[in-house]
């Protein structure tokens, strides 16, 4: 590559001026950028010259670290989105990444075996209160925990057994000198994500005893915003005091995909559901079939073609 100015700029320069210019996003996305970028882009890659970087450099970037499939697509993204930034300033000639390919993610997604799920609902439905109606609730939407702590009772449809997906509450650096991090609400991930499910009628009744004014969220009882940590603590107890064994709160949303694709849900309908984009994404990252569930569509199939 060839610069058409005359200062040679190193990645990361190019980088932190691309960053810059990203103004419409929002604010946990720009320190979900900066994080990447300081513990990851700058201290392998960063130093390398522009004129000098080519595709096999990122390659090794990507083969050399074990990173989750988000956070490689992130990562790709920044410098993609980076490098366009700098052949549209002429910093550069157009770079070609055609040729890069991320790592597949090896991480095991945990599943809660349908046995452990039965007696977690038997837990939460026993000395029931808020906190464990809303994991429950979770069992059978497939929330995410920022999404569960950002509902409100107005959010709830009770006639017509539908919440509604608004906001979501989460915990961001700060940016002044009095604490650490803020909590904040926002938007939903995604435009898809802003959207409309189905409660069963069983949670619905459970839920509508603990109702308190409309603009109260759920689980704070108040106007007061409520900690995703704090939900997840409580959580991570009610597995210990009960001998469950530890999975992470995103599993739950794992768990419901997988059930629902058991139970003969569609796709497209799981997928809006889940407030995805895709059935793509559906399929790649939700979807675990168990071991019993394929055994039982193998001897379905046996059985169909016996007829």
């Amino acid at each position: 590559m060839k610069l058409f100015k005359q200062k040679n700029y190193i990645l990361k320069d190019i980088i932190k001026m691309w960053l810059e210019t990203k103004k419409d996003i929002k604010i946990q996305s720009v320190q979900k950028y900066e994080f990447l970028i300081s513990h990851y882009l700058n201290n392998h890659i960063g130093n390398i010259y522009i004129k000098n970087l080519k595709e096999k450099d990122i390659t090794n970037f990507f083969n050399n670290l074990n990173l989750s499939t988000s956070t490689q697509k992130t990562l790709f993204y920044i410098i993609k989105s980076s490098l366009k930034f700098a052949f549209k300033n002429k910093y550069c000639d157009y770079f070609e990444l055609n040729e890069i390919k991320l790592k597949k993610n090896t991480n095991t997604i945990y599943i809660l075996p349908k046995e452990t799920q039965i007696k977690l609902e038997l837990i939460l439905k026993d000395k029931i209160n808020i906190r464990k109606s809303c994991l429950l609730l979770c069992l059978y939407t497939g929330l995410r925990i920022g999404e569960v702590c950002g509902l409100k009772w107005e959010d709830i449809d009770f006639n017509n057994k539908l919440l509604r997906v608004k906001r979501t509450i989460q915990r961001i650096k700060n940016t002044d000198a009095y604490s650490k991090t803020i909590l904040i609400e926002s938007t939903p991930k995604s435009e898809t994500s802003n959207r409309v499910i189905p409660i069963p009628d069983f949670i619905a009744e459970i839920l509508e005893k603990f109702k308190t004014d409309d603009a109260d969220y759920i689980l704070s009882k108040s106007k007061k915003l409520y900690d995703p940590r704090q939900f997840e603590a409580f959580y991570e107890r009610l597995l210990k005091n009960n001998n469950i064994n530890y999975f992470n709160f995103h599993s739950i949303r794992h768990t419901f995909a997988t059930r629902s694709i058991e139970s003969k849900m569609d796709i497209k309908t799981l997928s809006e559901i889940l407030g995805h984009s895709s059935i793509d994404i559906t399929l790649k990252l939700y979807v675990h079939p168990s071991h019993e569930f394929k055994k039982s569509s193998i001897e379905n199939l046996v059985n169909f073609m016996s007829l």
